[in-house]
């Protein structure tokens, strides 16, 4: 009896808990660091589907909430109740990623152990980077700017990819950062079976992050397109020649064990035109009246524009594509919504004379 009393004792020391014992959980904070980032999101994806107590307490607020201990954990001994940040019982994406977003950046009192990030090194580590060759010689005043992003190559691919964070850096002047927006939804080496999640948050602006994550336990190695960027060229910007940048920081690429590795960044120059204004397919300087009925809606909606829309897009408030048509729609179209939880969409309209952006509200 004294031998199995001892190894239940050393048990409960390797998980740092006692029979009984409750967590204190903050919502969002998943990695229980005392901080919500894009990191927490990619641990969203290493306890996907995982399941165990539910919370008392519903609340969504970042304060410390009790909950008992589930029967998982992370690799690094972290418990698994960390990751239910809307406290069902469950861990899946929407309603445990909206917390994380709502209360991103949240930081609490005491206990906080800031996420370090450390820069990759060209040549050596893998690059996050832009399609060098969709980069336009010069940009104008409401451009809407497409760019496919990439990472690794085929001299130095990625191995061991299940998720990766990082921050993309526009400059105020020149790229209103309310108009970034992330399409990670394609199928590609890093995504063959759309069995990942990804969110993007606007944090200053100045500054988007982005976290991407699988949700199999399985990790893909390769290299190329993940993905792209849609950014919208200020339609004030100064009317002189002038160069800025647009660059990645703060990357960490993370394997299904949770073990993180470094990722070089890349960074692009733009070069604006004098007289920088224009009027074309691409610009987002002149928006054609656009109306949305019903808002609320429940089911379908009708999208009546005075010119012919040649694309809509509905993603929810992380990023996260819902649907989109991309086929000539005419001045007046019914779209049929899918079934998706009530709430706040963003509705992206494309006619040949701008982009149209309209919030959504789904009610059921």
């Amino acid at each position: 009896m004294k031998w199995i009393f001892t190894i239940t004792i050393l048990v409960c020391i390797k998980t740092g808990l006692l029979v009984g014992q409750t967590l204190e959980v903050y919502p969002g904070d998943v990695t229980n660091n005392g901080e919500v980032n894009n990191l927490d999101f990619l641990h969203l994806g290493m306890a996907y589907n995982f399941a165990g107590p539910a919370r008392d307490s519903s609340s969504q607020l970042f304060e410390p909430l009790p909950v008992l201990p589930w029967s998982y954990y992370f690799a690094n001994g972290q418990n698994m109740a960390y990751a239910d940040c809307n406290g069902d019982g469950v861990v899946n994406y929407y309603y445990d990623a909206f917390p994380l977003y709502t209360n991103y950046g949240s930081v609490r009192n005491t206990g906080v152990q800031p996420d370090l990030f450390f820069p990759g090194l060209p040549g050596i580590d893998p690059v996050l980077g832009f399609d060098h060759a969709a980069v336009p010689n010069q940009v104008q005043g409401g451009q809407l700017i497409s760019l496919p992003l990439e990472l690794g190559t085929m001299a130095n691919p990625v191995e061991d990819l299940y998720g990766i964070a990082f921050s993309m850096i526009v400059d105020p002047q020149y790229i209103d950062a309310n108009s970034v927006m992330f399409n990670l939804s394609e199928l590609s080496w890093a995504n063959p079976d759309n069995d990942r999640i990804w969110m993007y948050k606007k944090v200053s602006n100045q500054r988007v992050d982005v976290g991407w994550v699988r949700t199999d336990k399985n990790q893909r190695w390769g290299s190329g397109k993940i993905g792209s960027v849609d950014f919208v060229i200020i339609v004030d910007i100064l009317p002189l020649q002038q160069q800025f940048p647009v660059y990645f920081e703060n990357i960490k690429m993370m394997d299904k064990f949770g073990n993180y590795s470094t990722v070089a960044a890349d960074t692009i120059w733009l070069n604006t035109m004098a007289d920088s204004t224009v009027s074309s397919i691409h610009t987002a300087s002149y928006e054609p009246p656009v109306s949305v009925m019903p808002n609320p809606a429940q089911d379908k909606i009708l999208v009546r524009a005075t010119e012919p829309i040649t694309g809509l897009m509905l993603s929810d408030v992380l990023g996260q594509i819902m649907w989109q048509d991309h086929s000539e729609q005419g001045t007046l179209t019914q779209i049929n919504l899918p079934d998706i939880p009530a709430g706040t969409y963003l509705l992206r309209i494309e006619t040949d004379s701008g982009l149209i952006f309209k919030r959504l509200q789904i009610q059921h």
